[in-house]
């Protein structure tokens, strides 16, 4: 089963998206170079002397679930969805307390610097953290510390 990538990638070349759209219409495919790269991908078939195109390649690319679960939530290295609840909820944020050394104390600015490099809203990141027990608060607000394990899973 193609990736997403590895789909988008075959269709990449002006040339072999025109020859795409040409199988796709039903119309003759005459360059048998270009078409290979498409057999590869699983976005078409060779039938007798015809190509046909896969369109079920695209939604079965689409289904396949991301190897990490943390991968569909970022592009670039930026947070662009955060789950309401659940176990990817909770990988997320164990995997946002990793930014913070365990026994250091960090200033509001550092959380806020910190949680800014992934996602525009660090106050809701900073928020879920503090509301999991992944990051402690003082109580005048001022610093914050991610709790050694030990102390974590007690």
């Amino acid at each position: 089963m193609a990736s997403p990538e590895a789909l988008v990638s075959a269709l990449a070349d002006p040339a072999r998206l025109q020859l795409f759209a040409r199988i796709c219409a039903g119309l003759p495919a005459d360059n048998a170079k270009l078409a290979k790269r498409l057999v590869d991908a699983g976005l078409v078939t060779v039938d007798g002397d015809a190509y046909r195109p896969v369109p079920e390649v695209f939604r079965e690319a689409l289904a396949k679930a991301p190897a990490d679960p943390l991968d569909g939530l970022f592009r670039h290295g930026r947070l662009v969805t955060i789950p309401h609840s659940g176990r990817r909820r909770q990988l997320l944020l164990a995997h946002l307390a990793e930014r913070f050394e365990p026994g250091r104390l960090y200033t509001e600015q550092d959380v806020r610097e910190k949680l800014a490099m992934v996602h525009d809203d660090h106050a809701t990141l900073r928020r879920y953290l503090v509301d999991e027990g992944l990051l402690q608060r003082s109580n005048d607000g001022g610093a914050y510390g991610r709790p050694s394990e030990a102390r974590a899973a007690g």
